[in-house]
């Protein structure tokens, strides 16, 4: 899945009454599971707006949110207000926020500008987190996986110092590359860490696992320092993903990415009691932002069946409404 460096999409926050003016404006930076989308907070508005009049904010925040297929808000983590009851409120108000038909599941990741209400100005917000694009490879250690950072959005630190410990962490995260498969495909990822650590989108929870734990041993600064990560895991000596990657490419490549990673599974499933059936080469298509198999040569119809059931379920990243694409790749 490609996770490139997204343009932040500005997403208008109304009230219930329109002539209000929010203390608040939410931003999505980026997204993993698809490309950024509008959040609606209309659902979310009066909790948000009550959070603030409780709580006057002295900063703006960093923001991390889990979305279902379904386009609801399951996970919502936000840090960098000032005060951690008014962080808290924020998160457990934007769960009422709604995502419209996305593709699948989604990782969403932005900031939260907060109104400096001393200003009595509605143009008057406190100055956003910092967000760093300076690529930064983590050194594998000779491990089979090596991860690096595409984009960092944080509060209260430096990206120097962000490097710093990242670096530091070096050997815990090279570590983690025994803990993932050395046949599944080229990964992107995301992390938040405020002192506790998720990681989503390796395709191994074992190896997410272990690189939360070692993101969890960085200490931040300040009660306001929270990032959030775009992470990009592939083989070592692989070239990062180019910048000017078209979105054709990159949904062409997601797509790849995507049934590759499903490899490991039909090996186990599909194949089994099937001694001489392989999976070899197949040719898949994007259909309404999931895999379809359009042609595959087992040798054994009951795999080929198998092989098309599993992977029907199976939603391509990047990929939206309107999107074609097809692809010929060996598995074997």
């Amino acid at each position: 899945m490609r996770l490139a460096a997204i343009a932040a999409v500005l997403l208008t926050c109304r009230l219930a009454a329109a002539d209000v003016t929010p203390p608040y404006r939410l931003v999505i930076d980026g997204a993993l599971g698809g490309d950024t989308t509008a959040v609606a907070t209309e659902q979310a508005a009066a909790a948000l707006a009550a959070c603030f009049t409780k709580t006057p904010a002295t900063g703006s925040a960093v923001v991390w949110l889990e979305v279902t297929k379904a386009g609801a808000v399951s996970s919502a983590k936000v840090r960098g207000t000032g005060a951690p009851v008014l962080d808290g409120c924020i998160a457990t108000a934007l769960k009422k926020a709604t995502v419209a038909k996305p593709v699948g599941p989604l990782i969403l990741v932005g900031h939260l500008d907060a109104l400096d209400a001393a200003k009595q100005d509605s143009n008057a917000f406190f100055p956003s987190p910092r967000i760093s694009s300076v690529a930064m490879m983590i050194d594998p250690r000779g491990a089979a996986w090596q991860l690096s950072v595409k984009r960092i959005g944080y509060t209260s630190n430096r990206a120097a110092d962000i490097a710093q410990a990242l670096d530091a962490q070096a050997p815990a995260l090279a570590a983690c590359a025994a803990k993932r498969a050395k046949q599944l495909a080229t990964a992107n990822l995301v992390a938040w860490s405020d002192g506790k650590a998720v990681v989503r989108g390796s395709g191994d929870a074992a190896y997410d696992a272990c690189v939360t734990k070692a993101l969890s041993a960085i200490k931040l600064p300040a009660a306001t320092s929270a990032m959030w990560m775009e992470l990009e895991l592939r083989q070592p000596g692989e070239p990062l993903a180019p910048k000017g990657t078209t979105h054709d490419q990159a949904v062409r490549d997601a797509l790849r990415d995507a049934v590759r990673t499903k490899k490991t599974e039909l090996e186990t499933t599909c194949l089994d009691k099937h001694p001489k059936a392989k999976l070899g080469k197949l040719t898949v298509e994007l259909r309404g932002g999931k895999v379809a198999v359009k042609a595959i040569a087992t040798g054994d119809p009951a795999v080929d069946t198998c092989v098309r059931t599993k992977l029907a379920d199976v939603s391509v990243p990047r990929a939206v409404d309107g999107d074609t694409a097809e692809v010929e790749l060996d598995l074997e």
